[in-house]
């Protein structure tokens, strides 16, 4: 039977992976409050769930992800090392609490890791480029 896996996409750390209210370990870290509160979503409290530790807020469209960040926030966060990261997942599930998927960390895989300034049109321009928008692969 095959597998089936879907794209995904997160703004996390080049080099940590690490999102900007939990790291890569599940540790709060609030950067998202303090240190890049200029985010849309600066506000927006995620408290800790050890139900989720090991899987990773992400969205299965850019659309999506651009509804948590805004193409401002993204590109001042690449001044930091905050990039959006594009994985391919096959253990997903739908966080009730925060309403937004996730992904297990573990066996999700980093396929790409995107620029905002060179990398990111329009949808339309994306998926002639071969990135997915939303579906299954």
């Amino acid at each position: 039977m095959e597998i089936k896996t879907k794209i995904f996409y997160r703004v996390c750390h080049i080099e940590t992976l690490q999102g900007l209210w939990y790291d890569y370990k599940g540790d709060f870290t609030g950067y998202i409050h303090e240190r890049f509160n200029f985010c849309k979503n600066n506000e927006l409290k995620m408290d800790f769930d050890e139900e989720i530790v090991g899987w990773l807020s992400a969205t299965d469209s850019l659309e999506s992800l651009f509804n948590w960040f805004t193409t401002e926030d993204i590109q001042q966060l690449q001044n930091h090392g905050w990039f959006i990261h594009v994985f391919e997942a096959e253990d997903i599930k739908f966080y009730e609490r925060f309403q937004h998927q996730i992904i297990k960390q573990e066996t999700s895989k980093l396929k790409k890791v995107l620029d905002i300034n060179k990398d990111i049109k329009t949808i339309e321009e994306n998926e002639k480029q071969g990135y997915k928008t939303s579906g299954w692969c």
